[in-house]
């Protein structure tokens, strides 16, 4: 479990289930997902959290990524 931070979201802890939507339809937009909730975050926060090893690739399906949480 690890705190997620940014200017629009604080969720903490994060659990195992939570996941990360990218879309690159138009630009890159990433979406945090935990239950039924739906946050906007930075790419360069998703970025660090990939990088850390906290999240990773899924599935990849028509211009979106799928990440779910590593904890």
């Amino acid at each position: 479990m690890y705190e997620v931070r940014s200017p629009t979201l604080r969720i903490q802890p994060v659990a195992a289930g939570a996941r990360i939507e990218e879309s690159t339809r138009s630009g890159r937009h990433f979406v945090l997902v935990v239950g039924q909730e739906r946050q906007p975050i930075s790419a360069a926060l998703a970025l660090k959290l990939e990088r850390e090893g906290h999240i990773r690739p899924l599935i990849r399906w028509s211009g979106k990524t799928l990440w779910m949480s590593n904890t």
